[in-house]
């Protein structure tokens, strides 16, 4: 396909659906990958040992049996037979053992590899040609949920070659499609792998994804006909969309919280971060209401989602009458990104400060990879944060809260909620999952190191001519699911 037509607005091919995305994932090596968008793509052109379906279920992907030893260290994975790559090249165990020696050895690692498996690379080892015996240091019931990342996928020197010094996500697979072209920012081209191991049931062959960063654009593309799927609608343009598309609203293992920075006045103080969080809390459901995006208003870290048996929500909560009033005379320089949803929600943050708080608030908004880095050496004293799950457990939400956290921007460290996390990780009986998860809560609100803001939604709009539409509880589209009827 012509790459002048890749950024047009001409209308779909009819045999291809085009999809929008925002932005461009931060990384095309799979052992990299860690944004949301890069996890969207690479569920539809990474193939790994396990994977969610399109209800958010763990299942087999490439593997057809696993054995597990009495005491839960050593896994041995059976990979399915004839299991060939999109150029042809047979799978062999070894693919999957450079996927596990990188996943212990790389040096320059994503911040989500800190809750990675502790594996014994010395005992792990390739058994024969579709068998690898994995040995772990300790037990992590989730090992099976860590081998749906794209870090785990198997991997070729080739590949690994191609990722490093051509930084492009064009390279053979084992997964149902494979990006065979691609323009910086612009737009990447999928086209069916015709040696997909479950091919039969992949009915769409080809697949684009525009790259669309303004969303002003969005509601005439799709009136056009020149896309199929957007991937966020805006708020502000919901009716208009409910006329031309259907809206599909997906609840998402995800959180958009203030972090509060306790290295600095006014929330090194204990009563000053408890007060502002009750302030805005208190009015999240308002929050929910002014933005329209079908998120809801949060009062736990987690969403209701990942709650577990015996966890109903906090019982400790204070009622609006018993917010205890601090110093007036205090400034708190709010930071966030300058996505038009964002800007909203530091604004209504604002307008709180003024009215319940009487603070002088200034609002630093710049762009996202400007807000991240700041993050990263000297965050203000409030900035909006937002943490989607890569896998489901309430564990790795909490994670990103521990005291060792590269996610972790407030500078807030506490002994016992590591403890817990790590309980929580460890534990497998679910009412006593429900007792840490309690614990980490309440640990959570007494501290104040977060201000718990939306539980998300993910809301698509989704053209006529596309139909079994499902996103998975990660906000992930699975393509091979879908189909296309002629308009």
């Amino acid at each position: 396909m012509a790459i002048g037509l890749l950024g047009s607005a001409a209308n779909c091919a009819e045999n291809e659906m085009t999809v929008q995305i925002s932005s461009e994932p931060t990384q095309f090596d799979p052992f990299m990958m860690e944004d949301g968008v890069g996890m969207q793509l690479a569920a539809n052109t990474i193939a790994s040992p396990y994977e969610y379906d399109s209800d958010g279920n763990l299942k087999p992907a490439l593997v057809e049996k696993l054995t597990v030893s009495r005491d839960h260290l050593r896994y041995t994975f059976r990979f399915k037979k004839n299991l060939k790559w999109s150029d042809g090249v047979s799978f062999q165990s070894s693919q999957f053992m450079l996927a596990i020696k990188r996943v212990v050895n790389e040096v320059v690692r994503p911040a989500t590899s800190q809750f990675f498996p502790k594996i014994d690379l010395k005992r792990s080892r390739a058994i024969d040609a579709l068998t690898v015996e994995v040995v772990l240091l300790e037990r992590d019931p989730l090992f099976t949920a860590w081998c749906t990342l794209p870090a785990f996928a198997p991997l070729r020197p080739d590949m690994l070659e191609i990722y490093q010094s051509k930084r492009t996500p064009v390279v053979p697979t084992l997964a149902a499609y494979q990006v065979v072209d691609y323009k910086r920012d612009e737009w990447l081209q999928l086209k069916a792998n015709p040696l997909f191991y479950d091919q039969a049931r992949v009915s769409i062959q080809d697949i684009k994804i525009r790259i669309i960063k303004d969303e002003a654009a969005l509601y005439s593309l799709l009136k056009a006909g020149s896309l199929d799927i957007v991937s966020r609608v805006p708020a502000l343009q919901l009716e208009q969309f409910k006329k031309i598309s259907t809206i599909n609203e997906t609840r998402i293992e995800g959180l958009t919280y203030l972090g509060l920075n306790v290295r600095k006045p006014p929330f090194n103080e204990l009563k000053n971060r408890q007060f502002f969080r009750d302030a805005v809390v208190e009015k999240n459901g308002e929050l929910a209401q002014l933005l329209k995006t079908g998120e809801i208003g949060a009062t736990t870290f987690i969403p209701a989602l990942l709650w577990q048996p015996g966890f109903h929500g906090l019982s400790d909560s204070r009622s609006p009458g018993e917010l205890k009033r601090v110093d007036s005379k205090l400034k708190v320089n709010l930071q966030s990104d300058n996505g038009s949803r964002n800007l909203a929600i530091m604004e209504f943050v604002q307008s709180i400060c003024k009215k319940s708080q009487a603070w002088s608030t200034v609002l630093d908004i710049m762009d996202f990879k400007t807000h991240y880095a700041k993050l990263k050496t000297e965050p203000n004293e409030a900035y909006r944060f937002g943490w989607l799950n890569p896998v489901s457990d309430p564990y790795v939400m909490y994670q990103v809260l521990m005291s060792k956290s590269p996610n972790n921007f407030t500078g807030w460290a506490n002994a016992d909620y590591d403890q817990a996390v790590e309980a929580l990780r460890r534990e497998t009986v679910l009412i006593k999952r429900g007792q840490w998860v309690s614990k980490i809560e309440s640990i959570l609100y007494r501290e104040a190191p977060v201000v718990p803001l939306l539980h998300q939604v993910a809301r698509f709009g989704i053209s006529k001519r596309v139909l079994g539409f499902h996103a998975n509880p990660f906000g992930v589209m699975r393509f091979r699911e879908f189909r296309l009827t002629p308009q």
